[in-house]
């Protein structure tokens, strides 16, 4: 029972013992953020290959910086801006603005085939409309809003200031609802 050993190490403890040469510790690290930061991959270039190549990446280029790691943040929010700069390197290589899935965060009830349809066609927009935000306010948004981060953690992950992660946010935001009034305006004129 050896690996169970690690289960209740801290991240940093874990750290500390994979710098000392335990294979084991850093596949601990792996198991622990390996869901959250394949997520994080897929909703920045909605690919499964890419993300599942991405996430892999992410952990090697960790693994191999993790002596440069100071601690001055958590792991997985140094871990989570290694996988956001792979991401948006990724998209500037390929030129193909995948679009960014929200996931659904809650399990929604639907009533009717029309009301799914709806749904659906709504997520579609709403997913267009993330696609069409700037890098940043898209990456900012997909941390504050799909994985919960406060704009302190945003603001480590993109290496930026705070107040820059809330004018990324706000901006986003402020795009985001003049792209839904254009929507709802045809919506509007369709049911006329």
């Amino acid at each position: 029972m050896q690996e169970s050993k690690f289960l209740k190490k801290t991240d940093f403890e874990l750290i500390d013992l994979a710098l000392a040469g335990s294979e084991l510790a850093f596949e601990e690290l792996v198991n622990r953020y390996k869901k959250a930061v394949y997520y994080l991959a897929f909703r920045i270039v909605k690919d499964h290959e890419d993300a599942v190549d991405l996430s892999q990446e992410a952990f090697f280029r960790a693994y191999q910086s993790l002596k440069k790691f100071r601690k001055n943040s958590s792991f997985h929010t140094w871990l989570y801006r290694i996988t956001v700069n792979l991401g948006i390197n990724h998209l500037r290589r390929s030129r193909d603005k995948a679009q960014v899935e929200l996931e659904d965060l809650h399990t929604v009830m639907q009533t009717s085939t029309l009301e799914a349809l709806e749904y659906k066609e709504l997520q579609e927009v709403v997913n267009k409309a993330i696609d069409r935000l700037p890098e940043k306010q898209k990456v900012t948004v997909i941390l504050r809003v799909c994985h919960g981060f406060s704009h302190k953690e945003i603001s480590q992950v993109l290496q930026c200031s705070v107040g820059t992660v809330k004018a990324n946010y706000f901006h986003a935001i402020r795009n985001l609802r003049d792209f839904m009034k254009g929507y709802i305006s045809m919506k509007e004129e369709i049911t006329r």
